[in-house]
């Protein structure tokens, strides 16, 4: 292989593009909703939200890797090295920075353009999208740098957070700039949001933790405090099962919230039976599982977990595309 190459390789690795389900499984489902539900929307901005929301994530993976490399994290006796290619000299530690701040400078403005919207012969600004991109831009330049996120425990909930209900409204947002701060205001249209967003929520942060189960020996050896080192081996695990769980008990709440609204009108609906869809990947989700507790087995001090993100990933993209399904179904047959 020649050097070139080896340097383009290099590179497709460090922006970890298998790691952009996170981010379209969010626009995915916004998008099933509103064309459900909707039916018109403006797509167009849609995709320049997806575009501006993949560059911020390739922020994330790059300053990540910097952050990773500045703390010495992956130089502990036993840590699994996940930067190999700035050790072996394919790319510098301050070619990665740079690049990924020219990411989230073109996010940046990408966003901010995407934030005016033109009503009539008016444009407006959408405050909502503006304050909800710019908690994005700061989220992704404090993960593993600045404020350190990740190495202070706070790593889960903060991409939970990030790449869960925020971005799922910045999709919406997008889709119908008019209606977007009816959700951040309303108290009712906010808690029927949280719950919409929860299994995104789950299932985006337990990639994160699956990795940091695989890495609890090495990050408490270099002074590092991840939610899976602080719950322990054993902590780590129920949590992993919970995430994994959590998504269908809310699609067995909506079954039940949508046939619940149709008693009350005298009838019985079989629009609830879409959410029935996201039960496809649950034999998925059971395999997963069942390793990871199997492993857990072998080794309770020390579980030699491996490839939990990975599996987590799977069914992040499987159940995702299925949630947005249900919602798109549900949305065109009630029209």
């Amino acid at each position: 292989m020649s050097r070139f190459n080896e340097k383009l390789r290099a590179w497709f690795l460090l922006f970890r593009p298998w790691s952009y389900t996170a981010t379209l499984i969010p626009f995915l489902l916004a998008a099933g909703f509103v064309f459900g539900f909707c039916g018109s929307a403006n797509w167009g901005r849609w995709g320049l939200g997806l575009v501006a929301g993949l560059l911020f994530q390739s922020t994330v993976n790059l300053l990540n890797t910097w952050g990773d490399e500045r703390s010495g994290v992956d130089n502990v006796p036993g840590a699994i090295r996940t930067t190999p290619q700035v050790h072996d000299g394919l790319v510098s530690l301050d070619a990665v920075l740079v690049v990924g701040l020219c990411c989230a400078a073109l996010a940046s403005l990408i966003g901010v353009g995407l934030c005016f919207h033109r009503a009539g012969d008016a444009w407006y600004l959408n405050k909502a999208l503006l304050v909800a991109g710019f908690i994005g831009f700061l989220g992704s330049l404090n993960y593993s740098t600045g404020i350190k996120f990740k190495y202070r425990g706070l790593g889960v909930p903060f991409v939970s957070f990030l790449m869960g209900p925020l971005e799922i409204f910045v999709a919406l947002a997008l889709l119908k700039p008019q209606d977007s701060v009816e959700v951040a205001l309303i108290p009712p249209l906010l808690v029927a949001f949280a719950l919409v967003t929860l299994p995104n929520a789950a299932l985006v942060g337990v990639i994160m933790h699956g990795n940091d189960m695989r890495d609890i020996p090495s990050d408490r050896a270099a002074g590092i405090v991840t939610l899976a080192s602080w719950l322990g081996p054993r902590g780590a695990l129920s949590y992993y099962r919970i995430c994994h769980i959590l998504p269908y008990g809310v699609c067995l709440v909506l079954i039940a919230l949508f046939q619940g609204m149709s008693l009350c009108a005298g009838s019985f609906s079989f629009l609830s039976c879409a959410f029935f869809l996201p039960f496809l990947c649950l034999p998925l989700t059971i395999k997963t599982l069942r390793t990871a507790t199997m492993v857990y087995r072998s080794c309770p001090e020390n579980p030699p977990w491996r490839g939990l993100e990975r599996n987590s990933g799977g069914i992040l993209f499987v159940f995702g595309i299925l949630y947005s399904l249900s919602f798109l179904v549900t949305g065109v047959l009630s029209r």
